[in-house]
């Protein structure tokens, strides 16, 4: 089994992109990280996010086991050069190998896995209502205070074939666009997956006041 990754990014109406992404076809390794708004050096917690993804995966077979360190290292980086102010990230991720693909999840990126035809959703976005702010707030994430919400990383296993997909995305992305215009576009360019996340960046970007779009698709081939 052979896996492609194709991959966009781009800045939306903001000043600056705090997105990261991994695209390993070596290593069946693909991963989306959003830096959280509102905190410090958002970008540079988002690249810690998926260099140290890379990089620990040869020392260890577990994905949970990774983002717990990176929780630490973004937490030691926060401390060690903001003083302790928040600096964080959200980190979706698929591993694909032996016919099987794990997701491991925190924040509110998104997994989607599409068969051909149904686009699913994998992951769970991590938040809650804030009544005081009257909006929605992250209550997982790599670099949060674990005194405040302990850190929750989601992870599971499911069986892949050729011809199936993974749709890996900032929140930028689905916060600008429906879940039925996202997989009419798949569906209308999947001979052609770098058209996909070209596509959808530049529809989700040109939204009113758009965040930073970032987009993996995930091929799987015999």
């Amino acid at each position: 089994m052979k896996t492609k990754g194709y991959f966009c990014s781009v800045v939306g109406s903001r000043e600056q992109n705090e997105d990261s992404y991994l695209v390993e076809d070596s290593l069946g390794l693909y991963a989306v990280a959003d830096g959280i708004g509102g905190g410090l050096k958002g970008d540079v917690a988002s690249q810690m996010a998926v260099d140290g993804l890379r990089n620990y995966r040869a020392e260890t077979d577990s994905l949970k086991e990774i983002f717990k360190i990176l929780q630490k290292d973004i937490l030691l980086e926060a401390t060690e050069t903001l003083g302790g102010a928040l600096m964080g990230t959200t980190l979706s991720c698929v591993e694909i190998k032996d016919k099987k693909a794990t997701i491991c999840h925190v924040g509110d990126s998104r997994v989607y896995f599409f068969d051909g035809l149904v686009l699913r959703q994998l992951t769970e976005d991590q938040e809650f209502y804030d009544e005081h702010l009257r909006g929605t707030v992250l209550n997982s994430y790599l670099g949060i205070d674990s005194d405040i919400h302990p850190l929750k990383i989601s992870q599971e296993t499911i069986p892949v074939a050729s011809g199936q997909g993974f749709l890996l995305a900032s929140d930028g992305l689905f916060k600008q666009m429906s879940d039925m215009r996202i997989v009419n576009l798949i569906r209308e360019h999947l001979m052609n997956p770098q058209q996909i996340v070209e596509k959808l960046c530049d529809e989700a970007s040109h939204v009113e006041h758009s965040d930073n779009v970032t987009v993996v698709y995930v091929e799987v081939t015999e």
